[in-house]
């Protein structure tokens, strides 16, 4: 980050070196077990503002930005979830964060938080998946259309980013140049998202991310065993994640994600399936109440 952005806009976590780049973390709250927001593709600590600050009020909750994003330092490649999950575990060691610990993974962070359950149940105490990714998805031909357009977008982002005409276009834009679930986060917050979070290495580190997806999902496919600890699926009730897909492959799309989110439930033996009836892809902005509900019930019990 820039010195100038870094002044303005400081981290309102710790940073800590893991495997020789820095990582932020932003713990917050107090008891356990320890609470870890696992954010989506693209993603970073500030989506979860809505939650976190929340669950922070019955027990200690951590969120953090993976390597390139938010305040992180870029790491080294590939970027796939078996070093992301890697990472994260040096980063919970490092910055003294204790299990036992519920995982919480939006979306693509679903693969990490799996990972991180799979090769570790005796520190996890529960994991909670929203609208997560599966593994064999089997998506129409568009849907991969689709993802390598979003792919092209990104490369273009990031020649602007580089050339400093996406924050020039960001404050001309305004609140226009928010994605959607960001503008119900506080102003504040919002200048924030928009200073911190779209820097070059932001779209260099998702753009890693997304050349590593094949093989995330084949890493999470072979770590994959049945599990005993409470699990609680949140799948979406609006169908927003397929909306620009042809209307002929809408449905079939819908129906392919509905039928793997039960097969997620499926993991183990003390789980359940929870439909978020407000709520799009994006859940933790939707319905933040939501997820904190299911948090909270999970770190009761």
């Amino acid at each position: 980050m820039p010195t100038s952005a870094r002044l303005s806009y400081p981290p309102p976590g710790k940073l800590f070196t893991v495997a020789g780049h820095q990582m932020h973390i932003h713990s917050t709250g107090k008891g356990t077990p320890t609470v870890v927001l696992e954010a989506g593709g693209a993603g970073w600590s500030m989506d979860w503002h809505l939650v976190q600050d929340k669950v922070a009020s019955f027990t200690r909750v951590c969120s953090y930005d993976r390597a390139g994003f938010g305040w992180s330092e870029p790491g080294p490649k590939p970027r796939h979830a078996e070093a992301m999950a890697e990472e994260l575990r040096t980063l919970l060691h490092a910055s003294q964060v204790q299990g036992p610990y519920v995982l919480v993974g939006a979306s693509f962070g679903g693969h990490i938080s799996r990972l991180i359950a799979a090769a570790n149940d005796h520190e996890v105490a529960g994991l909670v998946l929203l609208d997560a990714r599966h593994e064999d998805l089997n998506l129409p031909p568009s849907w991969k259309r689709l993802e390598r357009s979003a792919a092209s977008a990104q490369r273009v982002m990031l020649l602007l980013s580089r050339a400093h005409l996406l924050s020039l276009a960001a404050r001309m834009g305004g609140e226009g140049s928010l994605p959607p679930g960001v503008k119900k986060l506080p102003p504040e917050v919002r200048e924030t998202y928009l200073a911190v979070g779209f820097q070059p290495k932001y779209f260099e580190a998702n753009l890693a991310e997304l050349e590593s997806i094949a093989e995330s999902d084949a890493q999470v496919r072979a770590a994959t065993r049945h599990l005993h600890i409470p699990l609680v699926v949140i799948r979406h009730g609006i169908p927003d994640l397929f909306a620009t897909l042809p209307p002929a492959d809408i449905a079939e799309a819908e129906i392919t994600w509905q039928k793997r989110q039960e097969d997620l439930a499926a993991l183990s033996s003390n789980s359940r399936l929870v439909v978020a009836e407000q709520s799009g892809h994006s859940i933790q902005y939707d319905q933040p109440d939501l997820v904190v509900d299911i948090i909270r019930e999970m770190v009761t019990r």
